[in-house]
């Protein structure tokens, strides 16, 4: 009898362990996201890309260069990617209708691009533009998933 119980625990063993943790799972939808900063006199021209859960960094700190100074890549959390879009009021994002040009004056400008099955839409904007209050939360959380891959981080 010690022998079945044995078998049969070593079973629902391997049947738990098998379990996938949704963590794991590739995010199901399907949309690319990318943001950046881009200043004058090659002082910064940085970018960040979400494709589900796959995240990609890119700095090119010298404008003369074609290859990054900084390249890094990871994979990101089903809630890191859940609670960055759940920010995202995407009406609100599609309304703003923002092209700065600071580069212009050797200044930055700081670029969302979003897009998904529905839609795709892109900014160039000043961090302290009035106009971004319906997103700034969507922004804000943008900027820390940036600061994470960006330099000394």
């Amino acid at each position: 009898m010690n022998l079945r119980n044995l078998f049969l625990l070593m079973a629902l063993c391997v049947v738990f362990s098998c379990k996938e943790d949704p963590e794991e799972k590739e995010y199901g939808q399907t949309f690319i996201l990318r943001t950046g900063t881009v200043c004058g006199w090659c002082s910064q021209n940085d970018t960040l890309e979400i494709k589900g859960n796959a995240v990609r960094y890119v700095n090119y700190a010298q404008c003369q260069n074609s290859n990054p100074s900084e390249e890094k890549s990871g994979k990101l959390l089903n809630s890191e990617i859940d609670n960055l879009l759940k920010k995202l009021d995407a009406e609100e994002f599609k309304k703003l209708d923002l092209n700065s040009c600071n580069i212009c004056v050797d200044g930055c400008d700081d670029w969302i691009y979003f897009e998904n099955d529905a839609m795709s839409h892109y900014i160039r904007f000043s961090r302290n533009d009035s106009k971004l209050e319906p997103i700034q939360s969507f922004i804000n959380e943008l900027f820390v998933l940036k600061s994470k891959y960006s330099s000394g981080n």
